[in-house]
C-alpha cells in the first residue's frame, strides 16, 4: 500500500471517528439532566428574600427560582403549582421558564418564574433557616 492510498483511507476514518465522539449537544445533555427535576414532584418549597423560591425536589435537590415580576402572597402560600412553559412534561431545567400557581387561603395567583441553579449542598447549608426547604 502506498503512503498516498494509506492517508486516504485513514481520513474517513478519522471523520467518522470525529463524528461518533460527544460534541457539546451531548456534553450539554449530560448536563442538563444532572440540572433538571420534576415539577410535580415538588416536596417541600419556601420563599426567600424576593424574588427567590428555594423548592427542594424528590430526591432531595433543592433548586432557586425566581419570579421574573411581583408575585402577590408568594410569602405566605399554602400551595405552590409549578408548570413548564416549554414542552409537554413535567421535567424541568435549570434556566427554563415556568408558571407559579400560588395558593393563598382560598384565593389563587399566577406569576412566571425561571429557574436560576441547582444549589450546593453548601449553598443550602448557607440559607438562612427560614428560606431552606
Amino acid at each position: 500500500m502506498t503512503r498516498a492510498f494509506a492517508a486516504a483511507l485513514s481520513i474517513p476514518a478519522l471523520l467518522l471517528a470525529a463524528s461518533c465522539a460527544p460534541g457539546p449537544d451531548t456534553a450539554m445533555n449530560a448536563r442538563s439532566s444532572d440540572t433538571c427535576f420534576m415539577s410535580d414532584r415538588i416536596i417541600n418549597f419556601r420563599a426567600g428574600q424576593s424574588p427567590s423560591i428555594y423548592v427542594k425536589a424528590l430526591g432531595g435537590d433543592v433548586y432557586e427560582i425566581q419570579t421574573t415580576s411581583y408575585c402577590s402572597g408568594i410569602e405566605s402560600a399554602n400551595t405552590l403549582a409549578f408548570t413548564p412553559l416549554v414542552g409537554s412534561s413535567a421535567r424541568t431545567c435549570v434556566s427554563d421558564s415556568l408558571s407559579v400557581d400560588v395558593y393563598v387561603a382560598g384565593s389563587s395567583n399566577r406569576c412566571r418564574a425561571r429557574v436560576v441553579k441547582k444549589l450546593t449542598e453548601e449553598e443550602v447549608a448557607a440559607l438562612p433557616s427560614r428560606y431552606r426547604p
